[in-house]
């Protein structure tokens, strides 16, 4: 009987041991899943934080774009007397003003800028835009960003590629089960060597920048000698349920 009472006893102990090593493997358990859910959820809070003062930076940006070219157009224009200068001023307006997609349709408005920038840099600008796509899907807002984006890309073009080409394409990504567009902004330029986001300039940040705030995919395309291309993938409308 001692044996057997013995060995129940040991019997007891481990099992015992059992649950405490068990109790503590769940408590570790947890305490990691709680510590990778706050780390989750302080990383999304800092993304929140940091694209809505992408936003308020953007906004502010508009705003002095305006101010701008309202004080370039109303005090300093009316000065000048030469005219080469106030073509030049005036270009200078047109670029920092925003455009008003009420009185222009966002598709007239970018087949504007390519007209306006093929005139201005004397470089060749084929603009295609495909008919059935349905702009009025796209708040006025991210229609903003989204001209800004191709403009951006237009200056980009005008002061590095050292090309005579340039082209915007706008079409649907027929490859989605759902409603997206595929905005390609591209020249036969020079390219870029070794291209990184440690070498990217002002302006491939600011179209990143925009990118991120209206939920778009962006990518810079380059090889050198061959050119560079600006691809921004927007989705209309969210997948079918």
């Amino acid at each position: 009987m001692p044996i057997e009472n013995a060995i129940a006893s040991g019997g007891i102990e481990s099992y015992i041991r059992l649950v405490w090593l068990f109790t503590i493997f769940i408590t570790v358990l947890m305490l990691l899943l709680c510590y990778l859910y706050m780390s989750a959820r302080k990383a999304r809070e800092q993304e929140l934080i940091s694209r809505e003062f992408s936003n308020l930076m953007i906004e502010g940006l508009e705003i002095e774009r305006l101010r701008i070219s309202r004080e370039l157009h109303d005090t300093v224009l009316p000065l000048v007397r030469a005219e080469q200068v106030s073509d030049i001023i005036r270009s200078i307006c047109i670029n920092l003003m925003p455009p008003d997609f009420n009185r222009l349709s966002f598709k007239d408005s970018l087949a504007l800028l390519c007209a306006q920038f093929s005139r201005r840099s004397e470089i060749e600008c084929a603009c295609s835009i495909e008919e059935n796509i349905d702009f009025s899907l796209i708040s006025a807002e991210n229609q903003l960003h989204l001209y800004r984006m191709v403009q951006e890309a237009f200056n980009n073009i005008e002061k590095h590629s050292k090309t005579g080409r340039a082209a915007l394409s706008i079409r649907s990504d027929l490859r989605s089960s759902f409603k997206k567009i595929l905005i390609c902004v591209s020249d036969e330029g020079i390219g870029l060597k070794n291209l990184s986001a440690k070498n990217e300039g002002l302006g491939m940040k600011s179209i990143r920048q925009r990118a991120a705030i209206i939920g778009a995919e962006v990518d810079f395309i380059s090889e050198s000698g061959n050119g560079l291309m600006v691809r921004v993938e927007l989705m209309l409308s969210p997948p079918p349920q």
